[in-house]
């Protein structure tokens, strides 16, 4: 796949930066089909990468043939081996999902990171969806976040927007930890084990916490640019789940804040 695309990166201009290879654009067409809840057309797809059409039927090409996409019709869906299991999945999640793909599109390429929404699930922060390259981390769909004062950038988010929570039960440097996240609306953790920078923001206003995220490699990462673009995502998401209605009653909205 990687020598067939690359023939047209140059032409596509997608060479010369991480987020920006034909490669990564190929992920990012792949992940539209998964993520979507019906099979799509190359417009359709084209409008929800923001790719050429040109490009994306080129992926698509490369895609079949290697049997990661089926096509029927003028629609395309992903193939057996990459079909994804949503039995357990609920209504919530699946919103997020479908509607989530574009703005991590954006994320991913603005900053040249992995982007991702995660949820919380009862104890754990649930992966919905992520966009990334072959350069770029993947990260698990299921993260603990049982400790008084999770590790993780994702699970601080969710940990500290959870809903009726009493920040005060932490001990009182992580209280005031968790009270600077509300305060900034912005979570960043350096994790020196697996080499991997984080940073998240908050989607307030939807039905339980969720945290939008960009994660990359030590020193890859610009925490400015990350932040800017995060906030702004997570605005601009915000009124798209609005007018879809994917979002809490109002009393629930401020009780996030």
């Amino acid at each position: 796949m990687n020598a067939s695309l690359a023939s047209k990166s140059e032409e596509d201009g997608f060479a010369g930066g991480t987020g920006h290879t034909a490669v990564d654009k190929a992920m990012v067409v792949l992940a539209s089909l998964i993520t979507s809840e019906v099979p799509l057309s190359l417009t359709q797809l084209s409008q929800h990468t923001r790719l050429a059409k040109a490009t994306v039927h080129r992926v698509l090409a490369v895609l079949q043939a290697h049997g990661m996409i089926v096509r029927a019709g003028d629609k395309y869906s992903p193939g057996g081996m990459v079909q994804p299991d949503r039995s357990a999945e609920d209504g919530f999640v699946a919103s997020l999902r479908q509607h989530a793909t574009p703005y991590l599109v954006d994320l991913h390429q603005m900053t040249g990171h992995t982007a991702s929404i995660s949820v919380l699930a009862g104890e754990s922060a649930q992966l919905v969806n992520q966009i990334f390259g072959h350069r770029t981390p993947r990260l698990p769909n299921v993260v603990s976040v049982t400790s008084r004062f999770p590790r993780t950038a994702i699970g601080q988010i969710l940990h500290a927007y959870q809903v009726g929570r009493d920040i005060g039960l932490c001990a009182a440097p992580d209280t005031d930890r968790l009270s600077e996240i509300r305060r900034t609306g912005l979570a960043q953790v350096d994790d020196v084990v697996q080499k991997l920078t984080t940073i998240a923001v908050p989607l307030t206003g939807v039905q339980r916490p969720a945290a939008l995220a960009v994660t990359g490699h030590f020193k890859q990462v610009n925490p400015l640019i990350a932040a800017r673009a995060l906030r702004r995502a997570a605005f601009e998401f915000g009124r798209t789940l609005m007018a879809y209605r994917v979002i809490a009653n109002p009393l629930e909205r401020t009780a996030s804040h």
